[in-house]
C-alpha cells in the first residue's frame, strides 16, 4: 500500500487499528490517486465502540450543562484551528471545493459555540400530540 497516510478508528478515546487488520485505500476524486489508508471497520468494532459508547454513559449522564457546553465550544476552537487541514482533508477525499470547505470551516465553529451557550439555558415548548 506504500507511503500512504494511515487512519485509525478512535474507540473509548484512543486510536486503534481495525480489529480485522485491515484497511483499504481511499482515491482522490481528482487525481484517482490513492492517497490514505482507512480502517476497514467491522461487526467487532462496531460491538467495541457501543460498548465504549455504553461505558462513557453514566460519566456523562454527571456532566452538568455548563460543562457540556463548554465541551462544545472546545470543539468550535478545535475546528477553527484545524481548519486548513480539515478542508485540504475534505476537498482530498471527495472532491469538495476548496472555496465551499473553507467557509463550512469558517462558520462551523459557530454553530458550536451557538449551542455550547444554550447548552445551560433551560427553555422549552410543549407540543400538544392530539393535533395533527
Amino acid at each position: 500500500m506504500g507511503n500512504l497516510k494511515r487512519y485509525q478508528m478512535t474507540i473509548a478515546g484512543k486510536k486503534v487499528d481495525p480489529a480485522s487488520g485491515e484497511w483499504f485505500e481511499t482515491e482522490n476524486p481528482y487525481t484517482g490517486k490513492a492517497w490514505a489508508e482507512i480502517p476497514r471497520g467491522n461487526a467487532e468494532d462496531i460491538d467495541r465502540a457501543v460498548k465504549a459508547a455504553k461505558d462513557a454513559l453514566p460519566g456523562w449522564r454527571r456532566t452538568i450543562a455548563t460543562q457540556r457546553g463548554h465541551l462544545m465550544r472546545k470543539l468550535g476552537d478545535l475546528i477553527a484551528e484545524n481548519a486548513d487541514s480539515l478542508a485540504a482533508t475534505e476537498v482530498r477525499d471527495n472532491g469538495k471545493l476548496i472555496a465551499e470547505m473553507g467557509l463550512q470551516l469558517k462558520y462551523a465553529p459557530q454553530w458550536y459555540y451557538y449551542f455550547g451557550g444554550l447548552a445551560d439555558k433551560i427553555e422549552g415548548a410543549v407540543i400538544p400530540i392530539d393535533k395533527p
